[in-house]
């Protein structure tokens, strides 16, 4: 891409600035008189994001691979067409194509000082075909301000319906993650991943970090709050057009062997997941849409 022209036609003066970011990667820049945040071209991925006079709040790996069509480890990755593994086809992309793909910018503006409007587009190509054959549009929004807002809309521009799962698969950082409370999902049951349980379990009381974790909450549309104690800071993720949400944390084991991390990244992040995921994926008609938000705020 051509950071040039890039900043030609969307760059904001004093607000918003197309770079060569990590690894070269052409990343959006904003920063505002409530926040500023760094939006990776590749993948559509939220990299930051730090109010003004407080915390970066999102947490991203130090050893993540910042190259072109490889995951970034940490941010805000985009999981679409398929969350997860592939259903049928374990070889495929862990969490779908997009979040390695390079987006196209739509639209960026500031409607006013304090919030940025993001906009970037994908659509399918004879690369995507050759993985998932159908047509579609899939538009990402994000809002940058006092909040933190990502919605992921998809468009079916075809003739035949299709069936996604996706996810907004937000890392947040914390101070101690064996000192932090998650609530929202008491009474909630849960598909239990950790090393291949794959129960169905019932959440009891507020969650707390202490052993890895891999849940994906169903019948769950309310909102999530993350209690970071030793950060002193409390975020609140509400959503829309979402009836599910994942937890992770590793731990220590498989820390070690995870790609783009670190032995003891474990200690500073937990994923809050904003989901369509196992029974909440989303048949999309011809012509039909769907949008899937996450709402982040400090309280």
């Amino acid at each position: 891409m051509d950071i040039a022209s890039l900043n030609a036609k969307y760059a904001i003066p004093g607000q918003v600035e197309i770079v060569a970011g990590r690894g070269g990667l052409p990343t959006i820049n904003v920063n505002n008189n409530a926040a500023k945040s760094e939006i990776s071209i590749m993948g559509g991925h939220v990299l930051t994001y730090q109010p003004k006079g407080e915390d970066e709040m999102l947490w991203l790996s130090k050893k993540s691979d910042f190259a072109d069509g490889l995951p970034i480890r940490g941010g805000i990755p985009i999981c679409w067409p398929w969350f997860g593994p592939h259903p049928t086809d374990k070889s495929q992309p862990l969490h779908g194509f997009v979040r390695t793909m390079m987006w196209d910018i739509c639209s960026i503006c500031a409607p006013t000082p304090e919030r940025t409007i993001v906009v970037l587009v994908i659509k399918d190509n004879d690369h995507t075909r050759a993985i998932w054959n159908f047509p579609f549009k899939l538009e990402l929004e994000v809002s940058i301000g006092e909040r933190l807002e990502v919605t992921l809309r998809t468009y079916n521009s075809g003739c035949t319906p299709f069936h996604i799962t996706q996810g907004i698969h937000t890392y947040f950082g914390v101070k101690d993650v064996s000192a932090i409370t998650i609530h929202g999902f008491d009474g909630v049951s849960y598909f239990n991943k950790v090393g291949g349980a794959n129960n169905t379990l019932i959440q009891q009381g507020p969650i707390k970090v202490d052993k890895e974790i891999d849940a994906v909450f169903l019948n769950c549309a309310g909102a999530a709050e993350l209690e970071d104690h030793a950060g002193k800071r409390h975020i609140r993720i509400d959503k829309e057009g979402s009836n599910s949400a994942v937890v992770w944390n590793p731990w220590i084991e498989r820390s070690k062997n995870l790609p783009g991390y670190e032995p003891t990244s474990y200690q500073t992040m937990v994923c809050i997941e904003t989901c369509n995921a196992l029974a909440d994926g989303r048949d999309i008609a011809p012509g039909g849409t769907h949008a899937l938000k996450a709402n982040i705020s400090r309280l």
